[in-house]
């Protein structure tokens, strides 16, 4: 009997469907925003379990709660397009579902705004539409970029709250008229709409490179196609990757926007680049013969890797500070991408794992710290350690965890990174090294500032609820930081999607 004589339902659609009607709940939850944000947790939560332990060899399977069964064979097609599992593609989905369902979750404990639960499943629905496409007008590789152009655009609605929501700021504190307007100032929107620059740059790239690959079927002696197909594209991948130079949304958006909204956003879009970058490259195997990608790819990380360490140095700023180190740990995995070899790719997954466990470690800290400071000033943050602690140290070792730093989750995969970099270029390697160095400075003088002496006596001390969530997430990336093997099983499955 097969899914159609027993009234299976279409899995693509399912999955979809569920997740915008999540966010349509969701919204209308919004003003509880913790209920609202533990629904949408609970919704992409369940998905990314399922996904996760998915076998596609079982054609017909049940749904959660005995909701009905699917089959995971039947595609859907709308418009044009063809939707279907692929086995590829679970591992990516499941990332993307448990990305969402972790900001989720941190969001229920620490405010990040009413429509942060309903725009998270937004944007998951739209990463797990353009991981199910199969057929298009034009190849899933080449559309994709249109995909991340809109995301981009929704995302832009949960950075632009400002960093704290109304009633979270103490209210005691003595303000003035110059520090609402420098809070003004801090919740602008520009840092989120600059965001959108690298996706709107590369978007004509990939839809010139359309055309040519259209043109190679039709005359396929014709080798200056291929050529020119291959350099458009890799230029649009590369713009994608937002390298130094046009990094210049992602510092600002740390600065104003809710941190763990700003850790969604960027983690669910480079999960979607990387996984683009493995599928155009199998899709147009030519690429890294007639694009010096990996060229381009090792200068973009290291101009990245070196920025991000040196601006880290010289930030005095909280939320810039973590902003320029996760852009110098994100120079450090375009420099592993550029390594020869298929060997990369574990490391490059090992490495956005760890810098997942940074990101949300950090910024769940400086969300707690945030609201009860009010801003991000460095005023701000003199001594605020002294009262809450935990947060603080839940901001520092996630921060110091995308430098690299000794006893903290991220220092696993950067040592093993610069091992690797050390044996093609010893001189590389030692660049690395040193921005690095400048990225942990600027923790450690920030740690200075957080643990000196406390000027607003009007600061309150961490709620328990507070003190239990940065523990927990201490708690994960110390155990990481020991135990680093802990990641080789998601990282097997997740190789699947990535040729590993």
């Amino acid at each position: 009997m097969n899914g159609a004589e027993m009234g299976a339902f279409n899995l693509p659609l399912v999955i979809l469907g569920s997740l915008v009607g999540g966010a349509a709940f969701t919204y209308g939850l919004r003003g509880f925003e913790r209920l609202s944000a533990l629904v949408g947790a609970a919704v992409s939560g369940l998905w990314a379990i399922w996904l996760w332990q998915l076998d596609l060899a079982d054609p017909v399977r049940p749904l959660p709660f005995g909701l009905g069964v699917v089959d995971l064979r039947e595609p859907a097609e709308q418009l044009g397009f063809v939707l279907r599992l692929e086995t590829g593609a679970l591992p990516v989905l499941a990332g993307t579902m448990g990305i969402t369902a972790a900001a989720c979750l941190l969001a229920s404990l620490v405010r990040q705004g009413r429509p942060f639960a309903p725009i998270a499943l937004l944007l998951a629905s739209g990463y797990v539409l353009a991981g199910l496409i199969t057929t298009g007008p034009l190849a899933p590789a080449l559309m994709t970029p249109l995909f991340l152009v809109m995301l981009a655009a929704i995302g832009v609605f949960v950075l632009h709250p400002g960093l704290v929501p109304a009633g979270q700021a103490a209210t005691d504190a003595p303000t003035d008229a110059a520090a609402h307007t420098r809070n003004a100032l801090e919740n602008t929107t520009a840092g989120a709409l600059r965001s959108l620059l690298p996706t709107l740059l590369a978007f004509p790239f990939f839809l010139i490179a359309a055309w040519y690959v259209e043109q190679i079927s039709l005359n396929p002696q014709d080798t200056q196609l291929a050529f020119m197909a291959a350099q458009f594209i890799a230029v649009g991948l590369l713009l994608l990757f937002a390298p130094a130079p046009f990094h210049g949304g992602h510092p600002s958006v740390t600065q104003t926007a809710p941190p763990i909204a700003a850790t969604l956003v960027n983690l669910l879009y480079q999960l979607a680049v990387l996984n683009l970058l493995y599928q155009a490259v199998l899709v147009f195997p030519f690429i890294p013969q007639l694009a010096t990608l990996g060229s381009w790819l090792t200068w973009a990380g290291l101009t990245t890797a070196v920025w991000g360490g040196v601006a880290a140095a010289g930030s005095t700023d909280p939320g810039r500070l973590w902003g320029y180190a996760s852009l110098h740990d994100w120079g450090l995995v375009m420099l592993v991408l550029a390594s020869p070899g298929v060997g990369s790719w574990p490391l490059v997954l090992f490495i956005f794992g760890l810098r997942a466990v940074s990101m949300f470690t950090a910024a769940a800290g400086l969300a707690v710290l945030v609201g009860h400071a009010g801003g991000t000033r460095l005023d701000q943050f003199q001594g605020i350690g002294s009262r809450m602690p935990w947060s603080s140290a839940a901001y520092l070792l996630g921060g110091l965890g995308l430098a690299g730093f000794p006893l903290s989750a991220g220092f696993t995969g950067h040592w093993a990174a610069v091992q690797i970099l050390a044996e093609s270029d010893w001189q590389l390697a030692a660049v690395v090294l040193v921005a690095s160095g400048g990225a942990i400075f600027g923790f450690v003088r920030m740690a200075r500032v957080m643990f000196g002496p406390l000027v607003n006596r009007f600061l309150p001390h961490e709620r328990w609820l507070e003190v239990i969530l940065a523990v927990m997430l201490l708690g994960v990336s110390l155990s990481l930081a020991m135990a680093p093997q802990l990641l080789d099983g998601p990282i097997g499955r997740a190789l699947l999607a990535f040729g590993g």
